[in-house]
């Protein structure tokens, strides 16, 4: 797998930060682009609203340009370091909130893809984590329903409940 593209580890993305110039900052202070002078790549840190709990929010390091859908699919279930992995997850999670990306389906169906006889107990485990955190096997629908037609909200629904479906047999599968 080539280079980190997230980091998701407060000690981590400190020490990292440490090593970098600010070059810009906004929303007070909830996200700032870095420079790594060494490399001359970007990063943005940012904040979660996936992960959003009394402390604010779950830290992220992403290195820009931002990773798309299929790419943090491909860490979540790929990456060798955890915090990485996790912090795929929530910015999967924080675009489909905030920008309405969906990635539910496409991440069903990699998994689906999976050979999972012959993967190790701790991909299993990621894979069951990755489930977990998505809640992909809650059907409840969760996007916006405000100023929605009966029929949206219906294909809505019917989206929530087949990726549902889908992962709880994947975790009969595991």
């Amino acid at each position: 797998m080539e280079e980190r593209r997230l980091y998701g580890e407060g000690r981590l993305i400190n020490e990292l930060l440490n090593k970098m110039q600010l070059m810009e900052e906004a929303a007070g202070g909830w996200a700032a682009v870095y420079k790594d002078v060494a490399s001359g790549r970007f990063w943005m840190k940012c904040y979660t609203t996936a992960g959003e709990q009394s402390s604010g929010g779950y830290e992220l390091l992403i290195r820009l340009p931002l990773p798309t859908t299929e790419e943090l699919i491909t860490v979540a279930i790929e990456s060798p370091f955890e915090d990485e992995a996790v912090a795929a997850v929530m910015r999967l999670l924080d675009e489909e909130a905030l920008e309405q990306k969906n990635f539910r389906h496409v991440l069903v169906q990699q998994l689906e893809d999976k050979e999972f006889e012959s993967i190790s107990s701790d991909k299993k485990q990621r894979i069951r984590k990755i489930i977990t955190l998505t809640s992909l096997a809650d059907p409840m629908n969760k996007r916006e329903i405000k100023g929605k037609t009966v029929a949206q909200l219906k294909a809505d629904v019917a989206y929530f409940e087949d990726v549902s479906e889908k992962a709880l047999l994947l975790l009969d599968r595991l």
